[in-house]
């Protein structure tokens, strides 16, 4: 009996370092990929209060993750950004990713995503596209294309 009490507390001990080490061997990836563009982006020590990714012009929360808990995550991140003002951002590697940092996700919260698309100029409609009322529904289309929302509601509806 208590020799599988031990094994089993060992088996935890073991399982609680894999982790460790999976969610510090993430961090040291990701700052891998991101040095491309920020040369001097490294991991941060302990507790540090610039994010788990530093020097860099926003933070970066890293989780190698076997439980998926988006919100607390984005509420550590907005935590630390409140603080800094820097734009927050969680890379989440699951469980089954290998060391291809590109297709880890990247989560934040939705207005930063609208803004970063609007300073890249996502809201600018190029002329050519002439934006028209669908006359069915009455929701934004490109004229000369079908109507995506009349399009999913079911054939007999009354549109």
């Amino acid at each position: 009996m208590q020799l599988a009490i031990l094994h089993s507390r060992h088996r935890k001990r073991l399982m609680t370092n894999h982790r460790r080490n999976r969610g510090l061997a993430t961090e040291r990836l990701v700052a891998d990929y991101l040095r491309e563009w920020w040369h001097y982006a490294t991991v941060g020590r302990g507790a540090d209060p610039s994010g788990d990714i530093v020097n860099l012009p926003f933070d970066v929360e890293v989780k190698g993750v076997a439980k998926f808990q988006p919100l607390a995550w984005l509420r550590q991140s907005k935590a630390r950004t409140t603080k800094s003002g820097k734009l927050g951002v969680v890379v989440l590697r699951c469980n089954g990713q290998g060391t291809l940092v590109s297709d880890y996700a990247a989560l934040l919260p939705l207005h930063a995503l609208v803004e970063l698309l609007l300073r890249a100029g996502y809201d600018k409609i190029p002329l050519e596209l002439n934006p028209i009322r669908c006359n069915k529904c009455g929701g934004w289309i490109i004229e000369k294309m079908e109507c995506k929302t009349c399009e999913k509601e079911a054939p007999n509806a009354n549109v």
